[in-house]
């Protein structure tokens, strides 16, 4: 695995950061074909991530993984603000909307997740 962040400040005069993700993932173990078939075999992740670099610290991050083979895609998408000085609210969604029937993920093709979560703090 290998990849880099670029971050741009203060993007439109705010105190907003985006910042430009990118990976590459690579796992030959399964090469062989002793080894059990791995998801991330040959792929390449791309996302952003915007801060707000706001009081309540609002983050959001979103990305997607693509298989270089076989174009099967993988959504990720996240979000999170603290409530006060003792909580904080979190959206997760995972999407499978491309998946070939031959990608490592294929059995929970249809297992997409959404998450909302409040945390408390004490």
């Amino acid at each position: 695995m290998a990849g880099f962040e670029y971050t741009l400040y203060q993007i439109a005069e705010t105190d907003t950061d985006l910042g430009l993700l990118a990976e590459y993932l690579y796992d030959g173990r399964d090469e062989g074909g002793d080894a059990p078939p791995t998801a991330f075999q040959n792929d390449v992740f791309v996302g952003a991530r915007l801060t707000l670099n706001d009081e309540p610290d609002t983050t959001f991050l979103a990305g997607a993984i693509v298989d270089v083979e076989d174009q099967s895609t993988l959504l990720s998408l996240e979000a999170s603000r603290r409530i006060g000085s003792d909580m904080k609210v979190e959206l997760e969604a995972r999407l499978f909307p491309e998946l070939a029937s031959t990608n490592g993920l294929y059995g929970v093709r249809r297992d997409n997740t959404i998450t909302l979560r409040l945390n408390r703090y004490f």
